[in-house]
């Protein structure tokens, strides 16, 4: 930086001197303060038109080219004085940058553990790293760079295709990226360039595969058909086995409460002539009891009645008369 400052400031003192010989054959014309005036006006146009110095944004980085020969080290953010015409800067976008790449089917495409083979759109997202950035252009340059990514991603790519058959790709999309990005990575570890991110936005194969595939849609909705029909045939006999069931079911329930309703009227019966035999044993016992009563009534009758007179007892003769009572 000191060397650009200094070779600046003798080349605006050389410029000035060449100016100010050009001033003086306009001295018979022109008085001091206006040769004064057009010599800073010219020496401001002329640094203007050279750009000597360089702002470089927060997202980038600069490099130095001295007579296109890279200096070793990387510019910040901020202005950055160039000596014009000896020295140029170029900035580096630190951002991730966009990169396409295009895997078509054929010679060049990937092979499926199944021996098909797959193309696919990819898209990366990749930056360079901050502190490689004269390695990256003094090693590689960023065509080759570029070049290198596209290769490894390619490579990956194949390689994480190769584990997985067609038909399981609609539900191993996401893991075939992460395999395909983790594999890029683990690559270019060593390079000044870092992948942030992949996006596999399509994916192709051949057209006698696009036809076997519609052959096989065919025939799984064929089978799909079948099954339906089978599982209606099912459901009917189970529909009709529960129907039976259900009727059986009834039945058993209705001949269970007749059962039980008999019971019922049964021991209802049995209920009913236990109390007819009880009311019965009531009224017989009533009815001796009455006898008994009677019978005492009429003992106490017959005891009211008799005056205690002894009355033979002849059973052979003619009844006999009572003359008179007994002497006590």
């Amino acid at each position: 930086m000191l060397f650009s400052i200094i070779f600046f400031v003798l080349f605006l003192a050389t410029l000035a001197m060449l100016l100010g010989k050009q001033i003086g054959f306009l001295e018979e014309s022109l008085n001091s303060t206006a040769k004064k005036v057009f010599g800073v006006l010219a020496i401001i146009c002329l640094v203007l038109m050279l750009k000597p110095f360089k702002i470089i944004s927060a997202e980038e980085r600069g490099l130095m080219f001295t007579l296109g020969k890279l200096q070793n080290r990387e510019l910040s953010p901020g202005l950055s004085l160039r000596v014009p015409l000896f020295q140029t800067i170029e900035t580096v976008p630190m951002r991730p940058q966009e990169m396409n790449m295009q895997i078509d089917v054929g010679a060049g495409g990937a092979i499926t553990r199944d021996n098909q083979t797959i193309g696919a759109s990819m898209m990366f997202f990749y930056r360079y790293k901050e502190g490689s950035l004269v390695d990256m252009y003094s090693n590689y340059g960023i065509s080759r760079l570029k070049s290198i990514v596209i290769a490894t991603g390619s490579e990956s790519f194949k390689a994480a295709i190769g584990i997985h058959e067609i038909f399981t790709l609609p539900l191993k999309q996401e893991e075939i990226r992460t395999q395909t990005l983790k594999m890029i990575k683990e690559k270019l570890a060593e390079y000044p360039i870092e992948i942030t991110e992949l996006k596999i936005t399509n994916y192709d194969w051949s057209d006698e595969f696009d036809k076997q595939i519609a052959e096989t849609m065919h025939r799984a909705q064929q089978v799909k058909q079948k099954e339906q029909e089978l599982l209606i045939t099912e459901q009917e006999a189970q529909k009709k086995v529960k129907t039976a069931e259900a009727d059986k079911q009834a039945l058993i329930t209705q001949a269970e409460g007749e059962k039980e309703s008999a019971r019922l009227m049964a021991e209802a019966k049995a209920l009913e002539g236990e109390g007819i035999r009880k009311y019965n044993e009531s009224v017989q016992k009533n009815m001796q009891l009455e006898i008994e009563l009677r019978k005492l009534d009429i003992e106490k009758i017959k005891a009211s009645r008799w005056d205690g007179a002894y009355v033979p007892t002849n059973n052979y003769g003619p009844i006999p008369v009572q003359m008179g009572k007994v002497q006590q």
